[in-house]
């Protein structure tokens, strides 16, 4: 960055300024350079006019800041008064005079400022647009750290620009202080430590991606992040040395010690930011709130790089915090340690570990409403994210063990928080400064909860305008801004299959895309994209396709995953192979180690699922129908409704439950669910097809051996419906087909 430059930015700044004298009244502000004037004479002293000769011996051992660097004689600086003439004189640089403050102190100062001032537009670039909701008028929710007070919030879509751009311009401040030799330890040290500091947020802020407030990506600054990270942690390196010798500069000591451990784990240098923890945990035993710190940054890395060691490093933060009777510590490592395990999949320990947390912050399920919120502001604040939080987690919990009453009361609790924070202003002041609330809103909890991942569950059922989930992903294309990973984006696709509307579901399937991709969300989401197409294909009959795109979700997980069963099991299911299987002992000694890994999952889904595909192996016709009715009664508990079409469907034909009245109502009871997943919406009544046309052929054949002739006309009446609908969806298939292979030929052309 040139001097020029460096010093349109000085000026520009709001909180930049550092009063000098002047010969005259050079500009109608007094010649003071950031409160108007000509940017480009806003002057850095040289060295050869600071007068260091006299101040060098004043320096040692001060604070560095420039409000206490005065002059020791009685001499002092006053900026010219402005003039009130009615036509200022011209613009004129005036000649340099002789300072009592230091450059090293200006150039501290100035840095200092620059880094405070890219606050503002840091902060704002994060902002979601949704919270100016008039574009043309800003909105008074931002408290905007400047010298004439608040401002009326208006979204910048250079802001990130902006910031970036004062963050350079301190790096080359702070890199000018770092060259002068005659620097003391203390100066040096401080020097280092905001290099870096700031030199690490640049290297953030260039490695995440980015948009400002407009739609179109930012033309970002190109900066040399590798050399930048060399020269930040040679700094911060030596600047650690230099403060280890003086017990003096124990604070920033500790705060360098934060900064290379963290640099070290941003770099991929595991190993050594662990070493460098340890060794910091070992040599500051007496200072809990370093050690916490230490702590908590340890946590932010290996949880993606070496996950096996996060609960063992949360259990010696919740031992510590115990130890010293830090309550707050205590639910923070609770809280952290309870993510963990859903993140994980460790869910054997979630009920123990869920436990703790509610005694940790005190939650009770007959505790009153008014009594969460107690407390002072700050308290009020965390003690509602704690109970919001722990809330979600135990809905999620028990929503996958099928626990459906515990689920729905839980989401009632839920609710009532939501609103007591809303009336009560809990998160206001969080947000007014810019914070975002990762709490997941209780419409997509309820759906995570009722859907794990692939399952059509009584919300699928009724007509279009009342199925929740269609509901959903209208308000999720509407919200698009909010997209999340955590969001779960496809059940409005997965609601369309279930209930056989394959066209609006393709639709819907490829604005999915759109919208994962333009929200940075495609690759981290691709293994789910590519198993809900795989889905798509395998409903409309397109065997190989699907295949393809099962065998694409599995190459992007990890192997053994319940998501990877569920590809398994679908593949399978696309290759024809779960005909016959007690014909063939090597395909039904595979589709029995799916079935054990399905029943061994805390999951209900699965659980039901694995007794589901056991029942389809076993040779033995009573230990198959016990198999059956286990997974019937899973089915039934947790409102799984495709899972219950297929066990009635089975029980109709290949095996045989009571007399013939209970046969007739669970073929009713299917016919009736059928009908119900998408038949409400069309004027035909057929929902899900194949399934529905199933339980016409059985009802008609069952009324002609009752001989009940009305029955049967109904039930012929119902076939014709379901066998024209089934028509149009091969109808579908083909013309789908055919678009796909005209997308590979394209590419292949291109390659």
């Amino acid at each position: 960055m040139s001097v020029k430059t460096a010093e349109y930015h000085i000026a520009a700044a709001h909180s930049l300024s550092v009063p000098h004298q002047s010969s005259g009244p050079s500009s109608s502000n007094g010649g003071h350079p950031a409160r108007g004037g000509d940017a480009s004479r806003t002057l850095l002293y040289p060295t050869s006019h600071v007068g260091r000769e006299a101040n060098d011996n004043n320096l040692k051992r001060r604070k560095l800041s420039p409000d206490v660097y005065e002059a020791s004689s009685s001499s002092s600086m006053k900026p010219i008064p402005p003039s009130h003439t009615p036509s200022a004189a011209p613009l004129s640089t005036p000649p340099l005079q002789r300072s009592d403050v230091p450059t090293s102190a200006l150039l501290y100062h100035f840095a200092l400022s620059a880094h405070q001032a890219s606050h503002r537009h840091l902060q704002q670039a994060f902002i979601p647009t949704s919270v100016s909701v008039d574009p043309n008028a800003g909105s008074p929710v931002l408290s905007l750290h400047t010298p004439d007070g608040p401002r009326r919030f208006v979204h910048d879509p250079e802001a990130a620009n902006k910031a970036l751009g004062l963050q350079l311009l301190a790096l080359d401040l702070l890199k000018a202080g770092l060259a002068d030799s005659g620097l003391s330890d203390r100066e040096r040290v401080a020097f280092g430590l905001e290099f870096g500091i700031v030199g690490y947020k640049v290297y953030t802020g260039c490695k995440a991606t980015m948009k400002g407030k407009g739609k179109s990506r930012e033309q970002r600054q190109v900066v040399d992040l590798i050399n930048l990270m060399d020269d930040v942690q040679d700094t911060t390196a030596q600047a650690y040395f230099v403060a280890q010798r003086q017990s003096s500069l124990m604070n920033m000591r500790l705060q360098l010690e934060l900064l290379n451990a963290r640099l070290a784990f941003v770099r991929g240098k595991l190993n050594l930011g662990k070493r460098m923890v340890q060794a910091a945990l070992s040599s500051n035993r007496d200072n809990p709130t370093h050690r916490y710190a230490l702590y908590l940054l340890y946590l932010e890395y290996i949880e993606s790089a070496a996950p096996a060691e996060l609960l063992s490093v949360v259990d010696e933060l919740l031992n510590e915090a115990q130890t010293n009777n830090h309550l707050w510590i205590v639910q923070l490592a609770g809280l952290i340690k309870a993510r963990s395990l859903f993140v994980h999949r460790r869910w054997e320990l979630v009920p123990s570990v869920s436990s703790n947390l509610a005694a940790a912050i005190g939650w009770t399920d007959d505790m009153a409403p008014d009594k969460m919120l107690s407390g002072a502001p700050n308290e009020r604040t965390w003690k509602a994210s704690l109970i919001i939080h722990y809330l979600l987690m135990r809905t999620l919990w028990e929503g996958r063990i099928g626990n459906d009453e515990a689920a729905k009361s839980t989401m009632k609790k839920v609710y009532v928080m939501m609103d007591l924070t809303a009336e009560q202003g809990v998160f206001d002041t969080i947000r007014i400064n810019g914070g975002v609330l990762k709490v997941t809103p209780p419409n997509i909890i309820f759906v995570v909860t009722y859907l794990t991942t692939v399952v059509s569950r009584r919300e699928f059922t009724g007509a279009a305008k009342a199925c929740r989930n269609l509901v959903h992903s209208k308000v999720m294309r509407e919200k698009e801004n909010f997209a999340r990973a955590d969001d779960m984006w496809d059940t409005g696709s997965t609601a369309l299959i279930s209930r056989s509307s394959f066209d609006e579901a393709h639709k819907l399937l490829l604005e999915t895309v759109d919208h994962l991709d333009s929200n940075d969300l495609f690759h981290p989401l691709s293994p789910h994209l590519c198993l809900l197409f795989a889905q798509h294909a395998h409903f409309l009959g397109l065997d190989t396709l699907a295949v393809r795109y099962y065998r694409a979700c599995k190459a992007l997980i990890n192997e053994g995953s319940e998501l990877s069963l569920i590809a398994e099991i679908g593949q399978l299911g696309a290759e024809n192979n779960l005909f016959d299987l007690l014909e063939n002992p090597k395909m039904q000694d595979e589709v029995n180690a799916l079935a054990d890994k399905c029943k061994m999952s805390t999951s209900a889904m699965f659980t039901a699922a694995g007794h589901f595909l056991a029942s389809l192996t076993d040779s033995n016709r009573v230990h198959s129908k016990k198999q059956l009715s286990t997974a019937y009664e899973i089915s039934q508990r947790t409102n799984n409704n495709v899972l219950r079409l297929l066990i009635f469907a089975f029980t109709t034909s290949t095996h045989h439950y009571g007399g013939r009245e209970r046969m007739l109502r669970q073929l009713e009871t299917g016919r009736d669910i059928s009908r119900l997943l998408g038949g409400k919406d069309r004027a035909d009544g057929v929902g899900q097809t194949v399934l529905g046309l199933w339980f016409a052929y059985r009802l008609k054949e069952f009324n002609r051996q009752e001989g009940y002739q009305e029955g049967v006309i109904i039930a012929r009446e119902s076939i014709q419906a379901h066998s024209a609908r089934l028509t149009e969806i091969r109808k579908s298939a083909t013309q789908m087909a055919l678009r796909m292979s005209d997308a590979r030929r394209a590419v292949n052309g291109q390659q």
